[in-house]
């Protein structure tokens, strides 16, 4: 074979589709529970694709423009106004494919070969891979000695003049922890202070279970701060592929030209999609937080009357449980050997660079969750120590 990018060497398809893709070669004895992708079980809401295939009908579907179409920057516009109090304007937003394409873009922007981005861990795996890509250098914080917290105290063990910027994600996937007001203050007044960017992926925002989210857009800090976000996971709009980026004016001149050079631009009838979901379904939000907390505090409360350790999520889809009170085997092992046994498929905490820990989706009925539990419980039982 010819020569290739050697950073792709480094790199791996992530273990949560491995593990996914595994699934279909089980033969258990036991009926399959698949609990790795962070795919939402809840329906696409009636009101969008009547609204999308409404527009399908009576508008051209040609090239959008490359940072999108302008009704849905306005609408985002409004959106951040409403809610955050924050000020945008239309050059400030890029319409992306998902929120993928958005981390994409937003890092292929800012890193330079021997850049340092700073991941507190447990980290989504996708960002890991995308630095290497770009020849940055991933510098992890492992957060577990502080429940899982990051603050500033702990950057500045980190920081050193490569630091380009670090990439933040609350709630966070796979915790479900949030940041407080003071957290947040402190580490934007951090980064303005070290010159640094923060890539904050904010999709899981409006699966905040009490209170609104803290985000970390702030008009003071805007030079600094980038965020990632899109409906796939609050309206259940995985697949159409749709997200948003927000930056400085400056900065965004810049991200679209990778933008532009990567897809040319979003689908348009995946922007219409968008352009529905915020004009009719943002209830749907609240209606998808509230099944997600019910599920999350029922199957959290049932881990933890049967002695195992987990964190107590504040939104997102998914619930961090401990194994290592329980068994000597890596945690991939042990998802391995639980999909084996009990036809149960977790994602081990490794892919998340934190050892002693799995993570369960949230995307199931109740009744299929506790299922699920139950047999992790007989699995420990009967496996404890190995």
């Amino acid at each position: 074979m010819l020569n290739i990018n050697k950073n792709l060497e480094k790199i791996e398809i992530s273990i949560i589709r491995k593990m996914n893709q595994f699934c279909s070669s089980y033969q258990g004895r036991k009926n399959l529970i698949n609990l790795t992708v962070g795919e939402p079980d809840l329906k696409q809401p009636e009101e969008i694709l009547n609204g999308v295939i409404e527009i399908i009908k009576t508008k051209p579907l040609g090239y959008p423009p490359i940072g999108g179409i302008l009704e849905l920057k306005q609408k985002i516009i409004e959106f951040y106004k409403n809610k955050y109090d924050v000020t945008l304007t239309k050059d400030e937003i890029i319409i992306t494919v998902g929120t993928t394409e958005g981390l994409s873009t937003a890092l292929k922007t800012v890193i330079l070969p021997g850049d340092e981005v700073l991941l507190p861990l447990p980290a989504y795996p996708g960002y890991e891979p995308i630095v290497i890509l770009n020849e940055g250098i991933p510098i992890k914080i492992d957060t577990s000695d502080n429940n899982f917290e990051l603050d500033v105290e702990m950057l500045k063990r980190y920081i050193t003049p490569k630091t380009k910027a670090i990439v933040l994600n609350y709630p966070i996937n796979p915790t479900g922890g949030v940041i407080s007001q003071k957290n947040r203050d402190d580490i934007l007044k951090f980064a303005k202070e070290n010159n640094i960017y923060i890539l904050s992926d904010e999709v899981y925002s409006e699966l905040t279970f009490d209170g609104n989210h803290v985000g970390f857009l702030d008009d003071r800090y805007r030079e600094n701060v980038i965020v990632v976000d899109g409906l796939s996971k609050s309206h259940s709009l995985t697949g159409w592929r749709v997200g948003y980026l927000i930056a400085s004016e400056k900065l965004t001149r810049e991200m679209i030209k990778v933008h532009q050079y990567t897809v040319t631009a979003s689908s348009i009838v995946s922007q219409y999609a968008a352009l529905v979901a915020f004009n009719k379904s943002m209830n749907t939000t609240v209606l998808h937080r509230e099944i997600y907390k019910k599920r999350a505090e029922i199957i959290y409360s049932k881990l933890l009357k049967n002695g195992i350790k987990a964190l107590k999520p504040s939104g997102g889809i998914y619930i961090f449980f401990s194994i290592k009170e329980f068994t000597n085997l890596s945690s991939l092992e042990f998802a391995y050997k639980l999909l084996d046994t009990e036809g149960v498929a977790l994602v081990p905490g490794t892919a998340f660079g934190i050892e002693g820990y799995v993570r369960i989706s949230l995307v199931k009925e109740i009744e299929v969750l506790e299922e699920a539990i139950d047999r992790v419980i007989e699995f420990l039982r009967t496996h404890s120590s190995e």
